[in-house]
């Protein structure tokens, strides 16, 4: 019992301050993360893993400790220009002027049905439509059509527009979010009363989503 006890406590140790650690380290989804931030990642998790076999918890910690501060040193070297192209890949020029870089695909191991799988992604059916496209260090794909395909714009047309704001959720999940009531400099009474224009008596029980829309309306998705 003692013996499993003890195993538990490694595990909750090792998970805690792994988890710790990758915080610190990134917000990146694994598909933007660059070379030196995956090589770290799968160092760590070896490291981080080895009390659960020898049972020297210290020196695991002190190895994800060292590798951590690693990997911000070499993240802040990755912002001085000169170091950048040595710890992370450059932008690659696909297709410039019209015309398919073909040694550049073969530098990334890209075929050109994966090419055209990319651009579709980004709404493009027709190579024939793209002036440009750049393969970026994050891993997706940039595409700058032709002049005469490009989607027509509001100022194109003479047309007067106004930047409305983002939508804010007031309620989430049952619970008011007070940072975002603060931000549009309203209080909890006033959000009560919107809510009860709408029939809400009991937003705990009966709101699933509330969301403040660019007209001030209040959108409320039910439990």
């Amino acid at each position: 019992m003692y013996t499993l006890f003890t195993y538990s406590a490694r595990v909750f140790l090792v998970y805690f301050f792994t988890y710790l650690s990758t915080r610190i380290l990134t917000k990146k989804a694994i598909a933007e993360m660059t070379a030196y931030e995956m090589a770290g990642l799968m160092v760590l998790a070896n490291v981080a893993a080895e009390p659960l076999v020898d049972k020297v918890v210290i020196k695991s910690v002190y190895g994800t400790g060292l590798l951590v501060v690693l990997m911000l040193v070499v993240a802040r070297l990755a912002l001085i220009n000169k170091f950048t192209p040595i710890f992370e890949h450059t932008a690659t020029i696909l297709i410039e002027n019209g015309q398919i870089n073909m040694k550049a695909l073969k530098s990334l191991s890209l075929t050109l049905n994966q090419l055209q799988g990319l651009l579709r992604q980004q709404g493009y059916d027709k190579m024939s439509d793209i002036q440009t496209a750049v393969f970026e260090p994050q891993g997706n794909i940039s595409v700058f059509p032709k002049s005469e395909n490009k989607p027509v714009t509001l100022k194109d047309l003479n047309i007067n527009s106004t930047n409305k704001p983002l939508t804010l959720p007031l309620i989430l999940d049952g619970r008011i979010i007070e940072s975002n009531l603060k931000h549009i400099s309203k209080n909890k009474s006033w959000l009560l009363s919107q809510l009860k224009k709408q029939g809400i008596q009991n937003y705990e029980n009966q709101v699933a989503l509330a969301e403040l829309d660019s007209s001030w309306k209040i959108i409320i998705f039910k439990k």
